[in-house]
């Protein structure tokens, strides 16, 4: 570690609780540099929350943690006011981020970031945990560039890992592990058919529901948004795709993403400003 070499610790402690037919946000514990803007409540009576990093980007060596409680009957949609930019990591030390999320008894948490970008040399690594009762529902999405592709950046960062868990009443019923290590990495390599092939931008979901829940179309074929989707016993809907260019990523996401609202949890599309 160099003698300026700084590791920042960030923690975001939120409790979520069902007052009347609205949600609050009872309890709120912040530290630099992760911060909330003022939680608003959707036409759906649903409370979103924004996360907000103001130094624009997570470096080597950080650590943060994300606590999420949703109380009993609770809705809550939790987003980022921008990419997550991972910068590079001179003495090879990762970016850490480790996310609870703990959801009572018909209630609902969904959590879309924004796209997470690695620069060349950067190292990251999140782990995501998902606590349910047996009539929760929950949603979450990932998007991940292949680098600062407007910069020539393809493939050069360090590494990125994703590791995803959902555990319904203390049964795990989802696990997604996505891992890329560019350590001596060949790029004709990475850039051969089921790796990256073309693709610069990958994107993956989750979402659960009820085991009667609605089964999502079939998805049409799009030979610039390359997306399938499969479902697990008991409610599990899961998605991944890659595409050429980040828009139709998110296109897609977004697109199912409220159809899954709409025909699972019974709530409207969501109109995000950021």
């Amino acid at each position: 570690m160099t003698l300026f070499a700084r590791t920042r610790f960030g923690q975001l402690d939120l409790h979520f609780a069902r007052r009347g037919q609205k949600t609050v946000l009872l309890r709120d514990v912040q530290k630099a540099p992760l911060m909330i803007v003022r939680p608003f409540e959707l036409p759906c009576g649903t409370l979103m929350v924004f996360i907000v990093n103001p130094t624009g980007g997570v470096l080597g060596g950080d650590h943060s943690e994300i606590r999420v409680t949703v109380g009993e009957g609770a809705k809550v949609v939790i987003l980022t006011q921008s990419a997550t930019r991972v910068q590079p990591s001179p003495d090879g030390a990762a970016a850490v981020q480790h996310i609870f999320f703990e959801v009572g008894a018909g209630a609902r948490l969904e959590y879309y970031p924004e796209r997470t970008i690695p620069f060349a040399g950067s190292r990251f690594a999140q782990d995501i945990q998902v606590n349910l009762a047996a009539t929760s529902e929950f949603g979450l999405t990932e998007s991940l560039a292949s680098g600062r592709v407007q910069m020539g950046e393809r493939l050069t960062f360090g590494s990125y890992a994703s590791r995803v868990a959902i555990y319904r009443d203390q049964q795990r019923i989802f696990l997604d592990v996505q891992r890329f290590d560019n350590t001596d990495l060949d790029l004709e390599t990475a850039r051969s058919a089921g790796i990256w092939a073309e693709m610069d931008y990958i994107g993956s979901g989750v979402w659960v529901g009820q085991p009667t829940a609605c089964t999502l179309a079939p998805l049409p074929f799009d030979t610039e948004a390359r997306f399938a989707w499969g479902e697990n016993h008991g409610g599990v809907l899961w998605l991944r795709g890659a595409a050429q260019q980040g828009p139709r990523v998110d296109e897609r996401l977004t697109s199912i993403c409220n159809q899954i609202r709409r025909e699972w949890f019974g709530a409207a599309p969501l109109q995000i400003r950021r």
